[in-house]
């Protein structure tokens, strides 16, 4: 058993000590892994919550704020658009095409706040003002069933109701309800995409989330494999240099 005390002796003292910091350090990056895996699934089986539960009904008013951070729910709503308002998202892809997307405020009934609705992809031909693009509108569309989507975070100086920014390149809450006549929610939302695509644009496109699990269980399996590899291929290489000096 001689080979067992080798890396414990003193000439081998301060490298073994050193290899086990190093196999410890190894376990705990695998911890880690294994904490964002956790983290992931838990991400996952909100998501799965959120898509599957029934949709909220937006009534126009403060109580509607709760529903912020339930990204990914159903929400409907009875109103209408104002197209007048409406701006437009630059460089958004459709079957590999790109395009714009339409955000059009959603007057909502019997409240005082309106929702942003995200109403899908539009092709870009000849989008240069608010006017080209009321050839989108909907105005029979007194109904909207959509999902929460991803908040973003607002960008820069607010622009002036007086000088409103018609192209966007994301969907800024704050700075889009800046240059409104009314109140908007602090979410916004995109049209849920029917079972069979419309034949005429606007084509709704809701954000898409993924549901894979990810790499991180299997990293931890392998920070977990090299902690214990380490230590056993220094201690042969120890053993080797013994005997070779022997």
């Amino acid at each position: 058993m001689d080979y067992v005390r080798t890396p414990f002796k003193r000439r081998w003292i301060w490298k073994t000590v050193l290899v086990l910091v190093l196999s410890l350090v190894l376990v705990g990056l695998g911890l880690r892994e294994l904490n964002r895996h956790a983290e992931r699934m838990a991400y996952i089986e909100g998501v799965i919550a959120e898509v599957s539960d029934a949709p909220f009904q937006l009534t126009g008013t403060e109580q509607d704020e709760a529903y912020a951070e339930r990204v990914y729910h159903l929400v409907e709503a009875d109103g209408y658009f104002d197209f007048d308002h409406q701006v437009i998202l630059k460089n958004r892809f459709y079957e590999d095409v790109m395009g714009y997307h339409l955000i059009t405020p959603f007057i909502i009934d019997g409240g005082s706040r309106a929702v942003l609705v995200d109403r899908g992809w539009i092709p870009p031909e000849g989008i240069e003002s608010v006017e080209d693009t009321r050839r989108y509108d909907t105005p029979e569309m007194k109904h909207i069933l959509a999902r929460i989507a991803p908040q973003e975070e607002p960008t820069g100086q607010l622009p002036s109701p007086d000088d409103p920014q018609l192209i966007w390149y994301r969907v800024d809450v704050q700075g889009i309800g800046a240059q409104l006549p009314y109140p908007v929610l602090s979410y916004y939302v995109a049209l849920e995409a029917p079972e069979t695509r419309p034949e005429q644009p606007p084509y709704p496109d809701p954000p898409r989330f993924k549901l894979d699990a990810g790499p991180h269980y299997g990293n931890a399996i392998k920070w977990f494999l090299f902690a214990a590899l380490l230590p056993l291929f220094y201690a042969w290489l120890t053993v080797r240099a013994e005997r070779s000096e022997a």
